[in-house]
C-alpha cells in the first residue's frame, strides 16, 4: 500500500506543479500574443521612419561643416586678410600679439596711353623681369601678327606701384573685335577703350 500511496502522491505532485506551470507561464503568453492597436492618427503620406530623420539631419550637418570649411579656406588663401603673430616671453608670461591688416578696396588701376577714338588696347600678362617680357612678346608676336605686341613697363605708363612689365595688344579697332582677339589670349588680359 506505500507503493500505492507513493503513486497518488506523486500524481498530487505532478498536477499541482502542471497548475503551477501553467499560471506562470501561460499568462505571459498570451500578453505577448494579444494584437498592438495603433490608435495614432493615420495620415495619407508614406510612413517615415525615425532613421530617415537622423539621416537627413546628419546629411544636413556633413553639408555645413564642408560649406564652413570651403568658405574659410577660400578666404584664408585670397589676399582680403594679412595678418601676422608676434610672441614674446618674459620670466613671469608669455605674451602673443597678433595683427590682422583687412586692406582697403583696391584702387582702380588708370593707364595713361593715348590713342584715337575708337581704339582698343588688350593688357596682359605680368613679367618680374624685361628679359621674360620680352620673350613673351616673341611669342606673342608670333601668334598675333595681325597688331604689334608691345611691352611696357606699369608704373610708367600707370598709377600701380606694381614694379613688373606687361605686353598690349593693339590697336585694334571696334569695342567687340577687340573682344574677339582677347578670347584668343590665354592668359587673364583687360581691354582698355579709348
Amino acid at each position: 500500500m506505500s507503493q500505492t500511496k507513493n503513486q497518488e502522491r506523486l500524481e498530487i505532485v505532478n498536477k499541482r506543479l502542471a497548475e503551477i506551470n501553467e499560471k506562470d507561464v501561460f499568462p505571459k503568453r498570451k500578453q505577448e500574443q494579444e494584437p498592438i492597436i495603433d490608435e495614432a492618427p493615420k495620415t495619407n503620406h508614406s510612413p517615415t521612419t525615425p532613421n530617415s530623420g537622423r539621416l537627413k539631419t546628419y546629411l544636413l550637418r556633413i553639408a555645413i561643416v564642408v560649406g564652413l570649411f570651403f568658405i574659410v579656406k577660400l578666404v584664408m588663401d585670397s589676399n582680403l586678410i594679412d595678418s601676422s603673430i608676434e610672441t614674446t616671453k618674459d620670466k613671469e608670461e608669455i605674451k602673443v600679439e597678433a595683427k590682422i591688416n583687412i586692406p582697403a578696396k583696391e584702387e582702380k588701376l588708370e593707364y595713361n596711353f593715348t590713342f584715337t577714338k575708337d581704339e582698343n588696347i588688350i593688357i596682359f600678362g605680368k613679367y618680374q623681369t624685361e628679359e621674360e617680357a620680352l620673350e613673351a612678346k616673341k611669342i606673342f608676336t608670333n601668334k598675333f601678327v595681325e597688331f604689334p605686341v608691345v611691352h611696357f613697363y606699369l608704373p610708367d605708363n600707370s598709377n600701380s606701384n606694381e614694379e613688373v612689365y606687361s605686353l598690349y595688344l593693339g590697336p585694334i579697332k571696334g569695342k567687340a573685335n577687340a573682344n574677339q582677339w582677347s578670347k584668343l589670349i590665354d592668359i587673364k588680359n583687360e581691354i582698355l577703350s579709348f
